[in-house]
């Protein structure tokens, strides 16, 4: 037993130590610059970044469009993967071909991704083009407030693939005898969705509002290829604050936002996992 305990971290090591290097080392050490003031002086002064990033306009906006961003895509996201994953259980013709489609946009590379939708909904594209061709105005085109609704678009797109993908095998370990159960004392599609699919379904419903909101953050590619690095107040993300510190060598503000949105994630899924616990719970 023990050799096979040190066979087992063994093979864990290399990945480790690549977490540990890459990772936890340069987030820890990132504190430093968020307790002193600047790079030359570098004198402690406490939480006063933390406190100057809080009371700052530019991040109160960030954070307030991240979190609109999250409230939005999130739910739409799961929703949609969940019916389509019972749509493609219920289909006994053209399922291979749909779940094809459906899994495209896991293997296309994000490079060609962004020039797509960079060809879609840039100032120049096509449905900017189409719309002046119905007779809108360019100003009205150009100052649009449909930008959050093309971001949300945007991740639906990359991301409900993945969510099917964990759906459809939560689906499938649920035994079909109790669908047949619910069948035999006369229950209809929708209770036996409540009664049964979705409460043999809640441990990977969790699994998935988890990687959805971590996928949430991860959203910044796309929009800075957009947009830039200053697109409209309207979808300036946090990404893009902790972007435009970096670049403008702002250790301390960065290294406070960063460990702010840290603590947000961290108390974020902590809420679900007790959540899933009590939920977990409640049906044994």
């Amino acid at each position: 037993m023990k050799k096979k305990t040190a066979s087992y971290w063994l093979f864990l090591l290399p990945s480790l130590l690549g977490v540990l290097v890459f990772y936890v080392v340069p987030f820890g050490y990132s504190l430093y610059y968020a307790l002193i003031d600047n790079m030359g002086s570098q004198e402690f002064v406490g939480l006063k970044n933390f406190s100057d990033t809080l009371t700052n306009s530019l991040f109160q906006s960030a954070a307030f469009n991240s979190a609109v961003f999250m409230v939005i895509s999130v739910p739409l996201g799961m929703a949609l993967a969940l019916v389509l994953s019972l749509c493609l259980q219920k289909m006994k013709r053209g399922r291979v071909a749909a779940t094809m489609v459906l899994l495209l946009p896991l293997v296309v590379p994000s490079g060609t991704i962004v020039y797509f939708w960079k060809v879609l909904f840039d100032s120049n594209g096509l449905v900017n083009e189409l719309l002046l061709q119905l007779g809108l105005s360019h100003q009205w085109v150009s100052q649009n407030q449909w930008h959050m609704a093309i971001l949300v678009v945007i991740f639906l797109w990359k991301n409900v693939s993945y969510n099917i993908v964990l759906f459809w095998s939560g689906l499938n370990w649920i035994p079909k005898t109790y669908y047949e159960q619910m069948e035999l004392e006369g229950a209809g599609p929708w209770t036996q969705f409540w009664n049964v699919t979705w409460i043999y379904l809640s441990p990977t419903t969790f699994v998935v509002l988890l990687m959805s909101i971590v996928n949430n953050f991860k959203v910044f590619k796309e929009v800075y290829m957009l947009y830039g690095a200053y697109p409209d107040p309207d979808i300036y993300m946090l990404q893009h604050y902790m972007n435009n510190q970096f670049l403008s060598l702002n250790m301390q503000k960065l290294s406070s936002a960063a460990y702010i949105l840290f603590l947000v994630i961290g108390i974020l899924l902590l809420i679900v996992f007790y959540a899933q616990k009590r939920v977990t719970d409640a049906y044994q």
